[in-house]
């Protein structure tokens, strides 16, 4: 049997007012207390809608969600970078140095462009590390974390000159 119009206008409506009610944390029971404060109900049946209705409804859109973020990962990582090249010019045109940065390093993390640098160590590392003594090899291992850790702190708590442009008249 065919899905009339007036039906299928009826469960996107009902969908949206779901969709948006899970995506502020509220819960089946919630939703469902929320229709019927509203009196969103059934046009059918004028009941209200059942709460296995709404739970259809969730698995439905969760999957669609699901979908949405598997297909478009290149279409969200590209807007994103965007974006992040846009800050930065932004950026650069204010002399906001410590956003030129940050913006770099969003760019470096969206792109992974130190994971084939990190790879490449670890892997030399870990070559490096087979032919010592397991407890030399777990004291050299402790030891580099501690310094990486130390160098992480140490670059999060460096200060930035900000640099104010001024302006030119020719």
């Amino acid at each position: 049997m065919a899905t009339r119009r007036s039906d299928e206008h009826t469960r996107i409506l009902r969908q949206s007012i779901v969709s948006s009610a899970r995506l502020r944390g509220l819960s089946i029971s919630d939703i469902y207390a929320l229709f019927a404060k509203e009196s969103i109900i059934n046009p059918r049946t004028n009941e209200p809608w059942s709460m296995a209705t709404i739970q259809n409804d969730l698995r439905e859109l969760e999957n669609q969600w699901k979908e949405e973020a598997m297909k478009n990962t290149a279409d969200h990582r590209a807007r994103v970078l965007a974006e992040i090249k846009e800050a930065k010019a932004s950026a650069w045109k204010t002399g906001k140095l410590s956003l030129v940065l940050r913006a770099i390093q969003q760019e470096v993390d969206l792109l992974g462009l130190n994971e084939l640098e990190r790879m490449g160590v670890e892997i030399a590392l870990a070559n490096l590390l087979k032919g010592l003594p397991p407890e030399i090899a777990d004291n050299l291992r402790a030891a580099l974390s501690k310094r990486v850790a130390e160098r992480k702190n140490l670059a999060r708590s460096g200060k930035v000159i900000e640099l104010n442009r001024a302006s030119v008249n020719g």
